[in-house]
């Protein structure tokens, strides 16, 4: 995976997260509870991402793909809380 690639795929997921964001106000404490662990989530993908994009040869290329993965998994639990958000 490229950096231009991985750079894409984490705009995405910024973009989703502060549409959510706007939306979290309205949500139930329930909701509220999920999207908090998804925020402590999201802050530890931050870092790993920061420290990706420094990173040079095989291992980064080993963390760009691991990073593409933890990428995915915040974007579907994103997915799941814009579900919810509209079940209300």
């Amino acid at each position: 995976m490229n950096n231009e690639k991985l750079e894409n795929l984490w705009q995405e997921l910024k973009t989703e997260r502060d549409e959510l964001r706007v939306q979290m106000h309205l949500a139930k404490a329930e909701l509220r509870d999920e999207w908090e662990e998804l925020e402590e989530q999201y802050a530890a993908a931050q870092k790993k991402f920061d420290d990706v994009k420094k990173g040079t040869g095989e291992m980064a290329s080993e963390a760009k793909t691991a990073m593409s993965i933890i990428v995915d998994e915040i974007s579907t639990a994103y997915q799941r809380v814009k579900l919810r958000l509209r079940q209300q």
